[in-house]
């Protein structure tokens, strides 16, 4: 249930956001609990795909930690940068019951046949024999120990994309495919305008989101004057995701005069 505080804002500035917001926030709670039975070994792979910036990766990262799991030692997030020889070292690294490879906006991988190979036999449900072709020795960048070209993968893999599921008959499509058919998949779809500014105001107020990081970390006042601010501005918007508030907190914080009108210039360029 929505704090009173929320309930009272977004009703002196937009009384017809309130229902969407509350539509959000049993969207938060599914993919919440749906992270829930990946992290209690309910799934062993999963593709969670949705508009890029609207919280996917929150969802999965703050799961992880809400279960005591700590980054580069239970869990490993690779980014749009990674290749496939990082993805098959990973997976390597990380091949152990317990451990966890997020797979974060990695359109790169899932463009690319030999990553897709390479989900495709850690996805596997029966036998996960991960392997690498290669003519020169691979070793663990970390303790540079050796990493032999195949292995046996018992870990479990979360994907999160902004590619939605694509049919067709080409050999990328049908790699995905077999990836989608060896996963459980969540859908954290944020369409319309109206689910998007929803979406901010929840992450925001009900999240705290913004003080994930100390320069968008601002007063309650200030969520407020940021707030009123996108809710008069965000038609102006290239596009609204969660990067808007940070990018509006850190001109409030780093000078305060004049904050909307520069605010207004990033926010169309954005």
């Amino acid at each position: 249930m929505l704090k009173q505080s929320t309930m009272e804002l977004v009703q002196g500035l937009n009384p017809a956001l309130i229902s969407k917001i509350e539509e959000i926030e049993a969207l938060n709670e599914d993919a919440a609990e749906f992270m829930d039975s990946v992290i209690t070994k309910v799934h062993r792979s999963v593709v969670i795909y949705g508009q890029s910036g609207m919280g996917k990766t929150h969802v999965v990262t703050n799961s992880l930690i809400q279960h005591g799991l700590v980054e580069g030692e239970d869990y490993v997030v690779l980014r749009s940068h990674t290749t496939p020889l990082m993805l098959y070292v990973w997976l390597y690294l990380m091949r152990d019951e317990n451990k966890f490879v997020v797979l974060d906006d990695c359109d790169g991988i899932l463009a690319n046949e030999t990553g897709l190979n390479l989900l495709k036999a850690a996805t596997d449900n029966s036998f996960r024999q991960v392997g690498w072709s290669t003519s020169s020795e691979l070793f663990n960048p970390i303790t540079n120990e050796r990493i032999p070209s195949s292995f046996e993968f018992n870990g479990r893999v979360i994907i999160t994309t902004n590619i939605r599921p694509v049919t067709g008959r080409s050999r990328i499509a049908n790699h995905m495919d077999a990836i989608r058919s060896r996963s459980a998949a969540f859908k954290f779809n944020l369409n319309t305008l109206d689910e998007q500014l929803a979406q901010v105001f929840f992450m925001v107020l009900e999240k705290d989101y913004l003080s994930k990081s100390e320069d968008s970390n601002i007063s309650e006042k200030e969520k407020i004057e940021l707030l009123e601010f996108l809710q008069t501005n965000v038609s102006k918007a290239r596009r609204v995701d969660l990067r808007l508030p940070q990018i509006v907190a850190r001109e409030m914080k780093s000078k305060k005069e004049n904050w909307e009108r520069r605010s207004l210039r990033l926010l169309e360029a954005a």
